[in-house]
């Protein structure tokens, strides 16, 4: 993750997998900096502008919608995402936002145009009562 992820995203990705530091402490920014610094690894100073990849909170600013309705776009195999590990951040093709798939369904989040979902069964008992 070091080189593509800040410091802070870093450390609550470890601590999300629950991992400790050797003293059994959690990860702060700080802790990840020592350790990056330590083992000489790069750090994220570059502009995240000009990478093709993006995160889902980025992702989320440049499709003018927000974070869960990208989430779920992930989910529904819309936008292709990669983690390097769960529970880190997404890394979404930045490519991949210009799609027309794409493009059409933030048309409809922004139009609040709804897809149809599973119907119910003539077997299923109703939530509430026509008392």
């Amino acid at each position: 993750m070091s080189g593509k992820f800040s410091d802070e995203q870093i450390a609550t990705t470890l601590n999300r997998l629950g991992l400790r530091t050797g003293s059994g402490n959690t990860w702060s920014v700080q802790r990840v900096y020592g350790l990056r610094h330590y083992h000489q690894l790069p750090s994220n100073k570059v502009s995240r502008t000009n990478i093709p990849v993006v995160t889902l909170e980025e992702a989320a600013f440049r499709l003018g919608v927000s974070e869960s309705t990208v989430r779920r776009m992930i989910d529904q195999k819309l936008i292709p995402a990669t983690q390097v590990v769960p529970c880190a951040p997404w890394e979404i093709s930045a490519e991949a936002l210009e799609s027309e798939s794409v493009r059409k369904a933030v048309t409809n989040v922004k139009n609040r145009v709804r897809t149809p979902q599973a119907q119910t069964g003539q077997n299923q008992t109703p939530l509430f009562s026509d008392i």
